[in-house]
């Protein structure tokens, strides 16, 4: 698939990912930062921004559209950076092709699963009600970004994420307004999507090495908890782990200063 994407700064090149409900808009704060050293590729992933729309929304197709970006734009080797579900994409993306990558940061998530929908962890009660609420707004009946704001506001009553999930929001030709993302195909892959990664089927229990990785994790999120710490070991022995204090899932977003400051001591050492 032929993704959208952004791109600003001078080689070598950075990939970055983001997560679920998001786009490259989002990192653009963070890529203005790093373009003076980087060739930062701010990447709309597949169902997201405005890459196009599939049916089928999975980690290994996520990673096969990587390696197809960097095939068209003649990239050997990248730093990829990822968060949340572009976290699970660059981790898979990195076990396959190990030799294309020249570091690896994952922001607020592990290669790990948060149990499956009827288990119903926090994680998953969550994005269940995000996509729930996104599936039941009858864009027919609210003429305003105001209203649809407010539509949201019933279930989704964190503002920051309100507000997070309304970037999605697009006039449409017609002048109706509509989703920017294929929220069906999210609300089909949930499962997966929340799921874990198969790095024990692709690297049968070898660790990956050879390039620096660094693991970012939010002080109040309970995406990366001690229980995860292990597996992350086990796939990733030599990677450092930094925690951003006083934010949550949205590191980038919640405590840009701090993550940008341990993200540039990263990529300069």
């Amino acid at each position: 698939m032929k993704l959208f994407f952004q791109k600003i700064g001078q080689e070598p090149s950075l990939i970055i990912l983001h997560g679920l409900y998001g786009s490259s808009d989002n990192w653009i704060t963070v890529a203005r930062r790093l373009a003076s050293r980087y060739t930062i590729y701010l990447v709309d992933l597949r169902n997201h921004g405005r890459s196009p729309h599939h049916p089928d929304h999975t980690y290994p197709l996520m990673a096969t559209d990587i390696e197809e970006l960097m095939a068209s734009e003649s990239i050997d080797k990248a730093y990829i950076l990822g968060h949340s579900m572009g976290g699970k994409t660059a981790m898979l993306f990195a076990a396959l092709h190990p030799e294309r990558v020249s570091g690896l940061i994952i922001v607020d998530i592990a290669p790990g699963g948060y149990t499956n929908l009827s288990q119903y962890s926090p994680q998953v009660i969550a994005h269940l009600n995000i996509v729930n609420t996104m599936l039941s707004v009858d864009f027919s009946k609210l003429t305003s970004r105001a209203k649809i704001e407010n539509d949201l506001a019933k279930t989704i009553t964190d503002t920051d994420i309100r507000r997070f999930i309304m970037k999605n929001v697009q006039r449409n030709a017609n002048n109706s307004f509509g989703w920017k993302l294929n929220i069906d195909a999210i609300h089909r892959a949930l499962p997966g999507i929340m799921g874990p990664i198969p790095l024990e089927k692709i690297m049968g229990g070898q660790a990956l090495k050879g390039f620096p990785i660094l693991f970012i994790k939010g002080e109040y999120s309970d995406y990366i908890t001690p229980d995860q710490i292990p597996m992350i070991r086990q796939y990733f022995p030599e990677a450092e782990i930094k925690t951003i204090p006083s934010a949550g899932h949205w590191v980038h977003a919640e405590q840009p200063k701090q993550f940008i400051k341990v993200l540039e001591e990263f990529l300069s050492n």
